[in-house]
């Protein structure tokens, strides 16, 4: 008598859960791209923050090492170099019309970099007495961007302050009687940082530039702020 083996017709378990499952899968990715999208999302936001604070911060630091070196920065070709560097930032120069002396017309773009030459005013500096003495004060100021620029409804302003109009040179950037002209101190706040003892000495100039920039990409830990950075030698 011979046997005839029948094969089971059952589907398996696992056709089976495809059967009832179906569609499960999509359901699952939909609720966990709905939970994963703000993360996502703030990653790609600070990731491309991150990128224009480092393009900004490396653009003040080139703007720094010409500024020590004696660049005269308000000729248009330099700040054309420096605008060049901060590609993608909106950091706007006039393309000539202006006097070759005063390049910037100061009110175009979304980028401002600020340059400051500070001096302690000691005993050495001043041994008479003057009315600067013991005081930090501008040498000299430059600008390259927009003067007019507003981050958040907000004008900018340098954390040094600024030298007064009538001391002053828009033209040169030169501040005519650092020692003499109280107009020419440095805001109080700021000249903390550089203690008497132990900080810029008597006489000696510090190179400060500091850099603005609004329309940072989305929000999070920039927000509206924008970007600020700023460089000391």
């Amino acid at each position: 008598m011979h046997h005839r083996q029948t094969k089971s017709m059952r589907q398996p378990i696992s056709a089976r859960r495809r059967l009832t499952q179906k569609g499960v899968e999509a359901l699952e990715f939909a609720l966990f791209a709905t939970v994963m999208a703000p993360a996502l999302i703030w990653m790609f936001t600070s990731g491309m923050n991150f990128l224009r604070f480092n393009k900004a911060n490396d653009t003040t630091r080139a703007a720094a090492l010409m500024y020590v070196k004696g660049t005269d920065m308000l000729v248009l070709g330099t700040q054309e170099i420096i605008q060049r560097l901060g590609e993608g930032l909106d950091l706007k120069v006039d393309d000539g019309a202006a006097a070759p002396t005063e390049a910037q017309s100061y009110s175009r773009g979304s980028g401002l970099i600020i340059l400051s030459q500070v001096q302690y005013v000691g005993s050495v500096t001043c041994p008479s007495g003057c009315t600067n003495y013991g005081k930090y004060v501008f040498m000299h100021r430059a600008y390259i961007g927009n003067k007019s620029l507003a981050v958040d409804d907000n004008p900018v302003s340098s954390a040094l302050g600024n030298p007064s109009n009538g001391s002053w040179n828009s033209t040169t950037g030169i501040v005519t009687n650092p020692h003499g002209d109280s107009g020419a101190q440095v805001n109080s706040s700021f000249a903390t940082t550089w203690p008497t003892n132990g900080g810029l000495g008597d006489g000696q100039i510090a190179y400060v530039v500091e850099a603005y920039f609004s329309g940072t990409f989305g929000t999070g830990q920039f927000n509206g702020n924008g970007i600020y950075t700023r460089i000391i030698m």
